[in-house]
């Protein structure tokens, strides 16, 4: 459909120019025509038949170019393709405003080819600052406008600066078990940004880390947004348990202080380590499987391999079976604060 929109623009482009153009070769030209020949129909077919000549090829490559466009748009929301528009129109009427002043110069170049250039320029860095600076806009409007856009419902997950750095939450969305939208309040980009400018390396990188995980996020299918919060709250904390409990949403958080306090004020929490714990491969005495011993233990003849999910499992009598993977047994699971550790004993294979 849109090639054959596109075919049709192109016969329209072809006609008008061979209306325009055909009389003026002529003139120029003093071309002695037939009576017959000279009339508006077939200068508009002599046209069209030169121009899809010239430029045919140019249709798929056009209506490639519209399909990424209308791709990339719809991953916007409606609110980012409105302000980047205005900020589009506002480029073209300052560029508008500009080409008066150098007409009024009288220069020919000025006057016909410095305000198409104006114009494409300041048009397209509009459209650039109103899809880019939509947030900062928005936080420039008094606060009674802003309710609207801060409200979100009990299907809403609120997301906090610890699970972003955590990285896990973008595969979770990528497997689809979350659903309704997950909503970034402004005030957890700004400690983002912060931690990203920090001098100090290990938070520098965390931060950066942070900023390339929710870049992923909102170029993922699943919905995201970034609200602009409560300007008078400056601790992010407060900030999303404030939000959570006027919505009614839930928070998605790694932070064990933050996870305590959302529970005591009756706010549902998913802590992504709960969940990692909750489907990590669950072994108990007795199991047998295979694994790699990777490494000595701390105690004599001791070989030490791993599981999938990192758990450490301790073989007896294994020292010597290093870089070799054997079948073992169960035989008892310890829990401590770090993690488990799996005590097993070298077995026959079966």
């Amino acid at each position: 459909m849109l090639k054959r929109l596109m075919t049709l623009v192109f016969i329209v482009i072809g006609a008008s120019l061979g209306i325009f153009m055909v009389p003026e070769i002529t003139r120029i030209f003093d071309l002695k025509l037939h009576p017959i020949l000279m009339n508006t129909y077939v200068d508009g077919l002599l046209g069209i038949i030169v121009f899809m000549l010239l430029f045919y090829w140019l249709i798929d490559k056009v209506v490639a170019l519209i399909e990424k466009s209308e791709g990339l748009l719809l991953k916007r929301n409606l609110m980012e393709i409105i302000f980047a528009t205005l900020g589009m129109m506002i480029g073209l009427a300052i560029a508008s405003m500009i080409s008066l002043i150098l007409v009024s110069i009288g220069f020919s170049l000025l006057r016909n080819t410095i305000p198409i250039i104006l114009a494409v320029i300041l048009g397209y860095l509009g459209f650039q600052v109103g899809l880019k600076k939509r947030e900062e806009i928005q936080n420039m409007l008094p606060e009674r406008l802003q309710g609207q856009k801060r409200k979100v419902n009990d299907s809403s997950k609120l997301l906090d600066t610890s699970a972003i750095i955590d990285g896990r939450i973008l595969e979770i969305v990528k497997c689809g078990f979350l659903d309704g939208t997950i909503i970034v309040p402004q005030g957890v980009l700004d400690e983002l940004q912060l931690i990203a400018d920090s001098t100090d390396g290990l938070k520098r990188d965390k931060g950066q880390r942070g900023l390339d995980i929710l870049e992923a996020l909102r170029q993922s299918d699943h919905p995201v947004k970034i609200v602009p919060g409560h300007k008078e709250i400056r601790e992010v904390d407060q900030l999303l348990v404030k939000m959570a409990a006027e919505s009614k949403a839930s928070v998605i958080t790694t932070d064990y202080n933050l996870n305590k306090v959302c529970r005591v004020q009756g706010i549902k929490v998913l802590n992504v380590n709960d969940l990692s714990e909750a489907i990590k491969p669950v072994v108990q005495q007795g199991d047998r499987f295979k694994l790699l011993i990777t490494k000595t233990g701390k105690e004599e003849n001791q070989g030490v391999g791993y599981l999938e999910d990192g758990t450490m499992v301790v073989v007896d009598h294994a020292k010597q079976n290093i870089g070799e993977e054997h079948q073992v047994e169960v035989q008892s699971i310890l829990q401590t604060a770090s993690g488990r550790i799996i005590f097993t004993k070298k077995v026959a294979d079966k």
